[in-house]
């Protein structure tokens, strides 16, 4: 997702359709288990790798407490512009910058955490190498990162109808791209990490129909949105009636459309 300045400031725009639409669905409560399941405490410094709008640095700094820390650092200049807008009283010490060269010291984090991060990282190995060094000696790192696609079926059902209309939906499928459990495990394992394990989760997010998810993947998605924005007003209406047809049978009278989403969380030991 590229961020576009005018007369100097970052556009936060992408940033801000983000934090409203999919934090509170997918990306928050994914955020708080991974947290959890990384075992922080009060009075652990955590660095959370790839932030986004900074939910998962959020949630981390209640738990770690006034005596702990937080870190948070992303690509995006639009994506920290407006996360430290949400963090009025800087409590949390936000950066721009590479997950791959980043600028703190040796065993700084006793905890470092990343939401579908590494999926999207062009030097995998260079960024493990980079968070064990700036983790703490028998330190954790906790990342989550997507199953396959068939796993996450609303996703699965957008990017099947973008290809029946002509579209490239890598920007959907993407995220889902690095789904095998045994390519990751072994991946931290060469990076030199100890007692990694790989558990799958599943969580049932619920937006009010099909259409809705897809306008909320239109508006806050970082991957897919530049696909569906290629759809003219007429395609975009072909593509929901179609998207709500294959996801029927997830519909709930009462809460609306479960969406599905599933994810390896990786955890391991500096």
């Amino acid at each position: 997702m590229a961020d576009n300045a005018k007369d100097g400031e970052v556009d936060t725009s992408a940033a801000e359709a983000f934090e409203k639409y999919l934090v509170p669905t997918i990306f928050g409560p994914w955020s708080e288990a991974m947290i959890d399941h990384a075992g922080t405490q009060e009075g652990h410094r955590l660095l959370d790798v790839g932030c986004g709008s900074g939910a998962a640095a959020r949630y981390a700094a209640k738990t770690v407490g006034a005596s702990g820390m937080v870190s948070a650092i992303d690509f995006n200049a639009g994506m920290i512009s407006y996360a430290r807008t949400l963090d009025p009283s800087g409590h949390i010490d936000w950066h721009q910058g590479d997950v791959t060269d980043m600028p703190y010291d040796d065993n700084a984090f006793d905890v470092i955490v990343g939401n579908q991060l590494l999926q999207f990282l062009p030097e995998k190995e260079k960024g493990l190498a980079e968070m064990k060094r700036v983790l703490a000696k028998s330190g954790r790192l906790a990342l989550t990162v997507y199953c396959a696609p068939h796993r996450n079926p609303a996703h699965a059902a957008v990017a099947n109808a973008l290809e029946n209309h002509g579209i490239d939906s890598k920007g959907v499928v993407h995220p889902f791209s690095y789904g095998d459990p045994v390519v990751l495990g072994d991946l931290f394992q060469e990076a030199g990490f100890k007692d990694v394990s790989v558990v799958r989760k599943q969580m049932d997010s619920y937006f009010p129909s099909a259409e809705n998810f897809i306008e909320c993947l239109a508006a806050g998605g970082p991957s897919s949105r530049h696909a569906l924005e290629q759809l003219d007003d007429t395609g975009l209406r072909e593509l929901k009636a179609e998207v709500t047809a294959a996801l029927a049978e997830f519909v709930d009278a009462d809460k609306g459309l479960r969406v599905i989403t599933a994810a390896n969380m990786a955890l391991a030991r500096a």
